[in-house]
Parts: structure tokens; sequence; C-alpha cells
């Protein structure tokens, strides 16, 4: 604090300084004239009077004059040769026109006697020493009361400070949930409510992935414990069991690479590494595209998919991972669904809305905002064709989100699931 302290006292006390000697010089030469107009009107009277007293004496008497009256001035009165000073063209004029000259800041004042050389100097008596005293201690006490308003300033400043840079280090030791709780009259509040946000969404980031990567090694056990097992009886089995057995390995090997690929692009939407650009495309031809790239998979699961509506005439979407999203709803649909599924996309006040419902079990209260995070389901079986990786809904939150929308599941008319992804229109 001491060092923080005296780096702004010496920048203040510098301030302070320059303030004064250029409000000075402005003052003094902004007021030149008029107060040498005014000092000359001050001292006129007793020059006049001086000058008359010394006019008729000559050289020698006007310099015992002089001595004899100065006892009862308070003015140092002396008689100069006009010859030795150097007189610009404007004091001249003034001597001529008998006004006097002021010269040296305001303090000395020459009058003229006659047409002779001798000019008579009556220069103001110079400060008593305790007034130098007396201002220098002024400055002293002004100094110092300015440093102890700047150090009851400065003390509450740096205790803040203190405290950021505490819960800062404790961060960065790993301790994720170290947070700074200032007064309402802090004045880096606000830098402290930033510091809490990204520590927030820091911690949340970490929380994340180390939840993903734990849920990934255990999603991966599967599918590799099981290629595993099935080479281990590739070697003993015959030409028969072994298209059998390599053919549950190709499909274990589309398991892994499916879940993979929408690891890499869940990861990709959590972390913001990807960036939505969004194109303006004709909306009924994406979503038949969309829903032609799953009625094949509809027909084996003898479920009817149809688009109920499409409302819109263009869409503006991130065509790659809007379709990815609404192709997870759609099978998502298709495993639970008894006999149908339909579609619609609709524009709202805000923005565009797709609308999938299913005539399967439903979705239960408790367990619709659970659905959306990675690697949860509701079904107790790891099987892929009833429960999936758990990362298909997630997917479909992330791409909400990353268009500035979001996704819910209700019950849909025929009792099933009906889940409806928004985004917000791009102006």
């Amino acid at each position: 604090m001491l060092r923080l302290f005296l780096g702004l006292y010496i920048v203040l006390a510098i301030g302070f300084a320059g303030a004064i000697t250029a409000v000075d010089h402005i003052f003094t030469a902004v007021l030149e004239d008029p107060l040498e107009a005014y000092h000359r009107d001050a001292v006129r009277g007793p020059a006049y009077s001086l000058v008359e007293q010394l006019r008729p004496l000559d050289s020698a008497e006007r310099e015992r004059q002089l001595q004899a009256l100065q006892p009862h001035y308070g003015l140092q009165l002396r008689l100069l040769d006009r010859n030795t000073l150097t007189l610009n063209e404007r004091e001249q004029a003034l001597l001529a026109s008998d006004q006097l000259v002021v010269r040296e800041k305001l303090t000395q004042f020459l009058a003229r006697i006659d047409q002779g050389p001798q000019l008579l100097s009556i220069k103001l008596p110079e400060e008593p020493s305790l007034t130098r005293f007396y201002t220098i201690a002024a400055y002293v006490a002004l100094g110092t009361i300015v440093g102890i308003f700047l150090l009851f300033w400065v003390r509450p400043h740096w205790r803040d400070l203190e405290q950021l840079r505490l819960a800062a280090e404790r961060f960065g030791d790993n301790d994720l949930s170290a947070r700074l709780h200032l007064s309402r009259r802090s004045n880096i509040r606000e830098l402290a409510g930033h510091f809490n946000r990204m520590a927030s969404r820091i911690e949340g980031l970490i929380a994340n992935q180390r939840e993903l990567t734990n849920a990934v090694s255990h999603e991966l056990r599967t599918p590799i414990a099981r290629l595993s097992f099935e080479l281990d009886q590739l070697k003993q089995s015959d030409p028969k069991q072994r298209r059998e057995l390599i053919a549950d390995m190709y499909a274990d090997l589309g398991e892994l690479e499916e879940m993979v690929s929408e690891l890499l692009t869940y990861a990709s939407l959590e972390h913001g590494a990807t960036v939505i650009n969004r194109e303006h495309i004709q909306a009924r031809h994406w979503l038949d595209s969309v829903v032609g790239s799953v009625a094949l998979e509809a027909e084996a699961a003898g479920v009817q998919i149809a688009i109920r509506a499409c409302e819109v005439e263009y869409v503006s979407i991130e065509p790659r991972f809007m379709a990815r999203a609404l192709i997870n709803l759609l099978r998502n649909a298709i495993r639970y669904a008894g006999r149908q599924v339909e579609v619609s996309l609709r524009q709202t006040g805000q923005g565009y809305e797709v609308q999938v419902n299913d005539d399967g079990p439903g979705v239960p209260v408790e367990g619709r905002k659970k659905i959306f995070e990675p690697f949860s389901r509701l079904d107790a079986s790891r099987d892929r064709r009833t429960g999936g990786f758990g990362l298909g809904l997630a997917l479909v939150r992330r791409v909400s989100q990353s268009h500035g929308g979001q996704v819910e599941v209700t019950d849909s008319q025929w009792g099933g699931a009906s889940f409806r992804m928004t985004w917000a229109r791009q102006e």
C-alpha cells in the first residue's frame, strides 16, 4: 500500500505544483497591466511629494534630504543616474510624460525629478523572512492534509485490490470455488463481478470437461470390450460365425465412429471453438432433405414420419449443425415412437421453431431437464438401440443455444413427447 500511496502522492504533488505555477503565470500575464496601473496609482502620491521637495535642490542637497526623510518612510529612497540604467522605449516615454516606471515585479518605482539625469527610486521593502517561513509552513500543512485524505482514499482501494489478488492467487492454485465479495461502495465492485463470472465460467467448463472425460471413458469401454470379446471369438469360430462376428464388429466400429463424431461436434459447440455462420436457405427444401435422411430408419422401425407444416419460406440457420440437431430429434422420436412421428417448422414473433411430436411413452416431468445433459439417459439399458449415447439431445441444446434459442420437451397431442427447438431470427 505504501508504494501505491507514495506514487499517487508524488503525482498529486507534482500536479498541484504545476497547476499553481501555471495559474500564477497566467494571472501574471493577464493582469500585468492592471496591476502595474494599480501600484503606480498607489505610489503616485508619495512620489509626487518627494519630487516636489527634491526639485529645487542640487544633487548634494538632494542626497542629504533623502537621508533625512528616509527614517520617516517605510520605503527605500535612492537617487539613480539615468544614464546607468537600461530603459526601454516604453519606460522612457513614461518618464517623459512624468509618470512612474514600475520595475522588479512591481516593487521598484522610478520618477523623474527634472530634466536632469537624476531619477528618484522608490522601492518597497523586502518581505520579512518570517513570511517566507509561514508560506513554507502553509504548503507543508497543505501537503500533510492532502496526504491524510489521500491515505484514507487509498486504503479501501488497496484492501479491495488485495482481496482481488488473493482470490486470483487461490484460483490459480486450483481453488476453483474462489470468489470475491466486496462492499457495494467498492469502486472495483464491477471488476470483482467480472472476475466472479469468469471464475464461474472456467469452473463450469472444467467441471464439464471432467464429466465429459469420465463419461467418454465409460462409454468407450463398452464397445471396446465387445470388440475385444469378438476378436477372441473370431479365432475359435467357424466361417459362418466369423461372418456374423465381423458384422457385429463393423456395427461396433460404426457405433464408435458415430459417438466420436457427436462428441467432437458437441465439444466444439460447448467450448465456442466453432463459428456459427448462418445462411438464408429455402425452408421446405431443407426440411424435406432432413426428413428424407431418416426415412429408411423410420421405415425399418415401422414408424410413419411426416411433415405436418412448413409455414416458413426461407430460414436463417447454420445448415450443417441445425440439420444434425433436427436429425437427432427425429431419431430420438423414431426410437421411442409407437407408429407415427410428425415435424413442423413455424415462424414465431422473435424467430423460428421446429416441433417434433411422437406417440411414444413420453418423458417423465422429473426427467425433462436431465435428458439434455451430456451422457444422461432415462433408460437403464446402455444398448444403443434404446438409450443411444446420451449426446444427441445435449447436442440439440447446444445447437439451439448457439443460434440464440433453446429446446424443451412437453407432452404431444398423442400422449408422447413433443420436442420444441427455437432459435432467434438474424437481423
